[in-house]
């Protein structure tokens, strides 16, 4: 290994650990960063005494360089190097280099805040810029500022701008080594059409494959569902090439997942990954990449106040780095699906996760640790006088987000984890042992007191809530359901890491110790509510619709013979594009409530109203008592309507037919016409008081149609012209007939009919023969309103409109008689 890049900078990355005890490490992929720089450390005990932790972003890459170091120094897994990850350790007390997530990293230093025995901490991919991450690196300079001047820390990347860490870490040195990889061909191939990422990276696959494929691809895909679909659309392509394929993501058991990373003699392969594969794992063999430009990101949801996982556009060093795995043995190629000029769009590098996530469990750990760190706090070592106004005390990279942490305070204040100061509370503590969110740790320190059957069970739905398995979209999961499947044993839809989860719970908890009590579910439920109340969501009258809290209504796709329930904690929420601009919303996660539950809760913002509203179903208004609360209808009861009900009742019909909801169908070109009559009589008379026929207008009229009325075949079969005359009144009724006629009587004792527009001249319609002995022009409203004459054949169709008669009977008659004389000789044409 003494040909990787990193090697020759031995001696200058020991002696500025040496010297400062602070250093920033910028080296690219595969030049050896992760596994060489815990090894020149176990090399040099003398100068660096003490355990040398690493942290990773993922268990996977922790597991696999601890073993790659392992072999390179020639020792065993789990004596002088090991690993701690969550679910799985290969430590020794005397271990010298220990691998860690930065998760584990934070569960140590909650519990044991000066990182007794600790020498040296190496934070790795720090451009990844985790919440872990940034409280990690605050929590060291804290550290080295104070308690332990001793420690010495390491910040290592490929892609990090070393400038801010420099000005952040006092002291700090920096090493830039040098790239050394093989060329990368990149291509772009954007999509066709509709086309399904699968079916695209197929396309990318052939392509390379026309170039012959020397060595293994890397296909890197957003998430498992589209892993899934790749694999599926990849494997006759690679049955008929001899190439094995694999996947790569989180949810895969450890030892699997190393099967993966572990080379198989002569053989081609093609690896379908997540970006678990972007970094710190070198897959022997890569020679191609196929990259969809896409990854999940975890972003805080403001509609929900959650933190959520959403599928969106990488960033260009995200990019970067994933082309560069195809360069780090040989030439290589990548096929980019995305089209050359969309990455003028595509962001530097992605924001940290300070910049963008809900900060409740971060607050409560910096709170526990600016415990240790003031006089009044558990500690004896006061703050730099430079940080004490910052959050938590602590010196953050990137400072949090005001009204985020302000939210995350408020979340931590309900739960009495925070006192009145915004110190860490007895019960805060107590969250703080469950590596879990505050408000999951909530229920389960809240269930505690049930006993212990009512805790077992409590930490199985947290531990299914956790487990992110995978969501049907035509099933909802009933959360108390599931997690009851997991405690007895039936739980095969569930992925390995709930049953761990389940058992680490169970042990932080105490369950074995507490009273041996049955586990009733109303308790349980009413401690989840007690949580999540915001996640309350009330079925509608029928069906499997539900109002949720922010107003949006989602669909629960319950199986056939499933009664739902009329409340429910929708704890997970989908919203998908459906078609058009329209958004589906879907709840595959709930947990099913009780309104009694709520109005022992929350008594205060809970009470019995009377309403009246249009049933779409029933077509009708019905009345109903409903027991309110924040907007949701909790309850319902059916209520006797009276005389003012059937008012209100009124209205509402009225309100749907003004505003165009529902379409009466007496509104025909009749009705139309007198609208536009009215209107123009507005216009051209606005002494008379006219109407002008709008919105409210018609709520008016069909508050008299509808009066009395509560079907809507009674109200559609109600004629509204009468309803129209009636509003306007007798006198401008009789205004109205008088000065915009519907009919003319004509001079040959036809009769003519007027049309009126609200922008062009009124037209009179009548048979040519009709029009015989009349003259020149005609005009309404005092001359104000100009007339077109509409002449028709004795088909009633249009022959030729003018506004002079005169012109048209000595100008264009003559060649209109010629031809209607030869359609219709049997009519008389003077």
């Amino acid at each position: 290994m003494s040909d990787l890049p990193i090697h020759p900078h031995r001696a200058r990355i020991l002696g500025a650990l040496s010297r400062s005890g602070a250093l920033v490490l910028t080296a690219p992929t595969g030049s050896g960063k992760s596994t060489q720089t815990p090894k020149f450390l176990l090399e040099d005990r003398r100068g660096f005494p003490g355990r040398v932790l690493v942290l990773e972003p993922r268990r996977l890459a922790a597991r696999s360089l601890a073993a790659r170091v392992a072999a390179l120094a020639g020792v065993r897994l789990g004596r002088e190097v090991g690993y701690q990850v969550r679910f799985d350790s290969a430590c020794a007390k005397d271990t010298t280099v220990v691998f860690q997530t930065y998760g584990v990293f934070i569960r140590r230093v909650l519990s044991d805040p000066w990182l007794e025995g600790v020498g040296t901490v190496l934070l790795d991919e720090f451009h990844e810029r985790t919440l872990e991450c940034d409280l990690a690196l605050a929590w060291l300079k804290t550290l080295r500022s104070g308690r332990r001047p001793d420690l010495k820390i390491a910040v290592l990347s490929a892609t990090l701008d070393a400038g801010g860490l420099l000005g952040y870490l006092p002291g700090a040195e920096h090493i830039d080594v040098p790239a050394r990889a093989f060329p990368v061909d990149i291509r772009w191939l954007a999509p066709q059409g509709r086309e399904d990422l699968g079916a695209h990276a197929l396309r990318a696959m052939v392509a390379l494959g026309a170039q012959k494929l020397d060595g293994s691809a890397l296909v890197f895909m957003p998430g498992l569902k589209e892993i899934k679909r790749t694999v599926s659309a990849l494997g006759p392509f690679c049955r008929e090439r001899g190439l094995v394929l694999r996947e790569l993501h989180g949810s895969m058991d450890l030892a699997d997942q190393q099967k993966v990373l572990d080379p198989e003699a002569g053989r081609r392969r093609v690896i379908v990954s997540t970006n678990v594969a972007e970094t710190s794992l070198t897959i022997p063999g890569v020679t191609a990449v196929i990259d969809s430009g896409l990854h999940r990101v975890a972003t805080y949801d403001a509609n929900r106040d959650v933190n959520a996982l959403y599928v969106c556009r990488v960033s260009r060093s995200n990019a970067s780095q994933r082309a560069g795995r195809a360069g780090r043995t040989a030439p290589g190629r990548c096929v980019r699906l995305w089209g050359k000029a969309e990455e003028a769009s595509m962001p530097e590098s992605l924001p940290p996760e300070m910049a963008r996530l809900e900060l409740s469990g971060l607050r409560l750990q910096a709170a526990s640790l600016a415990a240790h760190t003031f006089p009044d706090g558990a500690g004896d070592a006061r703050p730099p006088a430079s940080t004490a106004s910052l959050p938590c005390g602590l010196d953050w990279l990137t400072p949090p987000r005001p009204e985020a942490w302000a939210r995350a305070g408020e979340i931590l204040a309900g739960l009495k984890s925070l006192d009145e100061g915004g110190r860490i509370t007895t019960k805060g503590k107590a969250l703080n042992r469950y590596p879990v969110a505050p408000r999951l740790a909530g229920v389960l320190e809240d269930s505690r007191c049930l006993g212990s059957e009512a805790f077992g069970l409590a930490a199985a739905m947290v531990a299914v809530f956790e487990s992110q398995f995978s969501r049907r979209k035509d099933k909802t999961t009933d959360l108390l359901a599931a997690g009851r499947d997991l405690l007895e044993g039936r739980a095969e839809y569930l992925p390995w890491e709930a049953s761990e989860m389940l058992r680490q719970l169970t042990r932080i908890g105490g369950g074995e110790s507490l009273a041996k009590t049955g586990a009733d579910e109303r308790d349980i439920g009413a401690v989840w509510a007690a949580v999540f109340t915001d996640r309350l969501a009330a079925r509608a009258r029928d069906g499997l619709v539900y109002q949720l809290s922010d107003g949006r209504k989602a669909l629960l796709p319950f199986e056939k013979g499933r009664v739902p329930p009329d409340l429910i904690l929708a704890m997970e929420v989908h919203e998908t594009a459906g078609s058009g601009q329209a958004r589906q919303v879907s709840v595959p996660l709930y947990l099913p409530c009780g309104a009694e539950t709520v109005q022992r809760l929350l008594p205060a913002e809970c009470a019995w109203k009377e309403v009246s509203e249009f049933d779409e179903r029933a077509k009708r208004v019905v009345k109903e008592s409903r027991l309110m609360f924040r907007g949701l209808a909790l309850e319902r009861k059916q209520a006797i309507a009276d005389r003012q009900d059937r008012k209100a009742a009124s209205g509402l019909w009225a309100e749907k037919f003004a505003s165009g909801e529902l379409r009466h169908p007496g509104l025909d070109d009749k009705v139309r016409q007198l609208e536009v009559r009215i209107r123009l009589a507005a216009r051209f008379y606005p002494s008379q008081g006219f109407p002008g026929m709008g919105a409210d207008d018609w709520r008016r009229v069909f508050e008299q149609v509808c009066e009395g009325k509560n079907s809507l075949k009674e109200i559609e079969q109600t004629s509204l012209e009468p309803f129209v005359v009636r509003f306007l009144g007798p006198a401008r009724a009789a205004f109205l007939d008088k000065t915009f006629p519907t009919r003319k009587r004509l001079p040959c004792g036809g009769a003519g009919r007027f049309i009126y527009s609200e922008s062009k001249p009124a037209e009179l319609l009548a048979r040519l023969g009709d029009f015989l002995g009349m003259k020149g022009t005609m005009a309404l409203c005092e001359g104000r309103l100009a007339v077109v004459f509409d002449i028709l054949a004795p088909n009633f169709r249009t022959v030729q409109k003018t506004a002079d008669l005169t012109s048209f009977w000595s100008k264009v008659y003559p060649q209109v008689k010629r031809e209607l004389r030869r359609k219709y000789p049997k009519h008389p044409w003077p």
